[in-house]
């Protein structure tokens, strides 16, 4: 079903049902018996959508587990996490169910719009923020790539830090990856890119490495990236890795010298100069269809790749299903 037939279908009427819109003031209270209707049968408002987790099924929303308030973090005043231009977040239940739509997640996809008080660094245990310029300005897709949050992990920085310029450098060199037949890894990643922060805002990207600068015509900055944010449960349906564990709080303090995965094997060295010996891709070429079409590789679960035990190098077999 596209999205045009989804909008008129199913979708139609978890809007119908935001018509009776509870005072925000003094939210009503939904009971317990709620948790397995959906968001239309239960006639849920907009702003009481935007204060609990959400579970995508696949075709509509329902209210997913109440998290415990005891995983709650507030407003943090610990020292460095009072960063500069952040702002509450201007995501809403409709610009996520928009979100949801075009990119098409997999069931069970949950998140939490941040109350106005919360910041990308302050989110509850398992769900770190992500933002919504990532996907709508910058072709990420779902499940969130393993190495992308295996890198957070390894540099001890939030998925919240990583900005929307890092994310138009890491697609198009995963998808250019992926069409020469190489899976991208942490390892790799730190040969081609290398990790910048600034202090003051405590945002993060990888620049890349000036010789294996592969990809051009890509905008300076993406305004604004930083607005709409969410909260995204860890789970199979938003993360490739559900077992990964990741900062809540911004972190400054990373070694940009620091690489993870030392020396090369000859098969690393040898994707690494098929990467830099590709001629300059322009950001425009990198279109949907070209990255849909990688996807099939890029994702762990195709099994179109392999990884060896304990090195991390991409194992070819006659075999392996396509």
């Amino acid at each position: 079903m596209d999205l045009e037939e989804r909008e008129a279908s199913g979708q139609a009427a978890v809007d119908d049902a935001t018509e009776e819109v509870v005072p925000s003031s003094q939210p009503e209270k939904l009971p317990p018996t709620t948790k397995d209707k959906t968001a239309a049968e239960m006639e849920i408002s907009l702003d009481l959508a935007d204060l609990l987790p959400m579970r995508w099924t696949g075709t509509d929303f329902e209210l997913d587990e109440e998290i415990d308030p005891d995983q709650e973090r507030r407003l943090s005043i610990k020292k460095n996490q009072r960063w500069e231009n952040h702002f509450p977040t201007r995501s809403t239940f409709k610009s996520v169910r928009r979100l949801v739509l075009q990119t098409n997640p997999p069931a069970g996809f949950s998140f939490l719009i941040p109350p106005d008080h919360q910041r990308p660094w302050t989110p509850p245990a398992g769900y770190p923020c992500v933002y919504e310029s990532w996907f709508t300005n910058c072709s990420l897709w779902w499940p969130l790539p393993e190495f992308l949050t295996t890198y957070c992990h390894q540099r001890r920085i939030a998925l919240g830090q990583y900005t929307a310029n890092g994310i138009r450098i890491l697609v198009p060199l995963t998808v250019l990856a992926a069409e020469l037949g190489i899976l991208m890894s942490v390892r790799l990643f730190e040969e081609l890119t290398t990790p910048s922060i600034t202090t003051k805002t405590g945002i993060f990207y990888g620049k890349m490495v000036p010789k294996y600068n592969v990809n051009t015509g890509k905008p300076s900055k993406v305004n604004f990236w930083n607005r709409a944010y969410i909260y995204v449960k860890i789970n199979d349906a938003s993360f490739e890795d559900p077992s990964i564990v990741l900062n809540g709080y911004f972190n400054a303090n990373i070694d940009r010298n620091s690489k993870w995965s030392q020396g090369g094997t000859e098969s690393f060295l040898e994707e690494v100069e098929a990467i830099r010996t590709l001629s300059h891709q322009h950001w425009p070429d990198i279109s949907e269809a070209r990255i849909q079409a990688a996807l099939k590789r890029i994702i762990r679960g195709n099994l179109f790749f392999k990884r060896a035990l304990l090195i991390d190098i991409i194992v070819y077999g006659d075999d392996m299903p396509v």
